[in-house]
This record gives C-alpha cells, structure tokens and sequence, in this order.
C-alpha cells in the first residue's frame, strides 16, 4: 500500500472520529444543561422549603447544626457544579476521544482509575481520616486556630476580613499561590519527594488527577494554614478561594491542549505548561511551573516555557495503578520516614534524586 493511500487512510479514519464525537459533544452539552437546570431548581427549593438550623437530641445530648445552607454549598458546590462541568468542557473541547471522561467511563484505563479512587476517598472523608492517621493529626491543624495563636502571642492580626469580598479574594489567591509555590518546591525536595511522587506518578492526565494526593503529605499544612494565617480573611473569601483553587486545579489536569496566552504566561496556570511540570525525562526540561500563579515561576527562576499535551508524563518508579492504591501510598510512606530517618541521624544515605526533582 502506497504512502499516500497510507496517509489517506489514516486522514478518513480522523475524520471518522471527529464525525462520531460531534453527537456525543452535542449529548454532553444538552445533558449539562439540563443537569443545571435541575441542580438550580434543587438549590431552590432547598433555600425555600428546607431549614438552615436542626435540633437534635442524640444520646440524650442536645446537638444544634446551624447554617445548614452555606455548609451544603461549599461542601456540594464542587462536586455537583464545578466537576462536572470541567468534564463537559474539556470534551466540548477536545471531542470524546481524547477526553477525561473516555478515559473514566470507556477506557477505565488504570491511572484514571487511581485518580477516581482517590476522588471517591475525598469526597466520602476517607481521605481526612488517612490524613489524620498519617500526620498524626499535624496537617488538619485549623488556619482559625494558629491565627489566634499567633496573634496572641505576638499581638499581630491582620485581617482583610473587612474588606469586599472582590478584593479580598485575589489577594487571598496571591498571598496561597506564594506559599503553595514553596510548599511545591518543598514536595519535590529529596526528602518529601516520596510522598508527592504518588502525585507525579499518574502515566495519563484525566481531570480527576488534581485529587491524586498522598494523604501523608505534611506539606500541605503550609497552603492549608499559613496563608489565612498571614492574611486573616474572612470565611467567603476563604471558601471562594478553596472553589476557585480546586477549578483550576482540575483544568491544569485537563487534557485541553491550551496555553492560555498571556493568561497562561502571568495569571494562572494552564494545562500544557502542567504537562511539562510533570514530564518523565527532565533532560530535555528540567522540572518548572511550580506555581498556580505563573508570576511565582517568574520571579524566581523557574519558569520553562511552552508545552503540549503530547509530552510523556509520569515517573521512573513502578506504579501498579488501578483502584488498590494501599499498597503504593504504603510503600512511598515508609520510604519518606526511612529516607527522613536516614537524612537526620546519618545512618543511612539520603534518598537519591527523583527523575523529577529539580537539582
């Protein structure tokens, strides 16, 4: 068979392709659409006919839940809205074939599997309770509490919480995407690396592996606190924040082929250059884009350029994948403790570089 004849297959078969995706994009839009017709319609009648406050007596205590709605909202918000609608996009954007959603529903291909366990373990608290178990306790410390403590003991507070909620939010986003580019440049130190390496460790994007977090990962208390610790915002700013951070956190693990343009250069990341963050052969460039905040990657050296989502990702290390991650979150916590030991009393070498550390 001639090149040509080659290339002309190859040519209708892409076309084919598109032509099967376009009914399956048209389905997943009108679907959406209607989706949010009924989630508003609910939102509605919850605000309208349910209550916002609940006594109850339960073992002969009396136990009174108030702000029933806001709590429904910031908790459901995410899951029942800015998921599923990232999904939609993407596949708008991209045609069935190379979606999220493929991968999830059709494929079930085994990292996208280790991305849905983890997201299932987020979504049913597990996760909080691995965390708890993990950290010891460490990485659930309250934001609200060590800012009370610290301004008690230094007589410091600051406090944005006075301020519109406009203003307070991107420089609440300012203030979290300083600290989560350190925190960030901490998980690919040798040290921590074992934990954020489960992370990396994801062979194909899929939306979903934005929840790929190793529960132990103690990092994460420099994000988690530190920020409402510094800036002392209110709690809608905080929970706009926590939404905006996890919508964008779910697009740059999209597989929308995009750079964003100036956008994507300066204000927030996007998927390509997140692609290039989690590159397997770093000889060819080296680990950047840190930051959800490009300005971050700028400023201190760390800024790679342009990508696309034809770069391999992934990890040196073997990975089973699929839906029994135990035994590799396992493995990786106890090569962070070895490794951690092993670095303070000198007894054993520190864990070599990863592929994807930085030098």
């Amino acid at each position: 068979m001639s090149s040509i004849q080659v290339g002309a297959d190859a040519q209708a078969s892409g076309m084919a392709s598109q032509g099967m995706s376009d009914p399956i994009r048209t389905l997943a839009l009108t679907g959406f659409a209607l989706y949010l017709g009924l989630v508003g319609m609910a939102w509605w009648a919850v605000g309208r006919w349910a209550p916002d406050t609940v006594a109850l007596h339960i073992l002969g205590r009396h136990v009174s839940l108030s702000d029933l709605h806001g709590k429904l909202f910031s908790h459901g918000f995410e899951l029942a809205v800015i998921f599923p609608a990232i999904l939609v996009i993407e596949l708008s954007i991209t045609g069935w074939a190379d979606s999220s959603l493929r991968r999830l529903a059709a494929l079930r291909t085994p990292s996208a599997m280790s991305d849905l366990t983890c997201f299932i373990m987020w979504e049913t608290r597990l996760m909080s309770v691995a965390i708890a178990l993990m950290t010891f306790g460490v990485a659930l410390l309250s934001a609200a509490w060590v800012h009370d403590r610290v301004s008690a003991l230094t007589g410091l507070s600051l406090s944005a919480a006075t301020w519109p909620l406009a203003l307070q939010v991107p420089l609440l986003f300012l203030v979290f995407s300083f600290f989560d580019y350190w925190n960030h440049r901490l998980d690919h130190w040798r040290y921590f690396w074992p934990l954020h390496r489960f992370h990396h460790a994801a062979d194909d994007f899929c939306v979903l592996t934005a929840g790929r977090i190793h529960p132990a990962l103690f990092s994460g208390i420099i994000t988690g606190v530190m920020p409402a610790v510094v800036l002392g915002a209110s709690p809608e700013a905080i929970v706009d924040l926590g939404l905006f951070t996890a919508l964008l956190r779910y697009v740059v693990h999209s597989r929308i082929d995009s750079d964003f343009g100036w956008i994507g250069r300066y204000v927030v990341q996007s998927p390509t250059h997140h692609r290039l963050h989690h590159i397997l052969d770093i000889s060819k460039a080296p680990v950047g884009h840190f930051s959800l905040a490009p300005i971050w990657d700028h400023l201190f050296g760390t800024w790679r350029g342009d990508a696309d989502q034809s770069l391999v990702i992934g990890v040196a290390a073997p990975y089973r994948h699929g839906a029994w991650i135990g035994p590799d979150l396992w493995r990786d916590y106890m090569e962070f403790w070895r490794g951690l030991w092993g670095g303070l009393t000198g007894r054993a070498p520190a864990p070599a570089a990863a592929v994807s550390t930085p030098s």
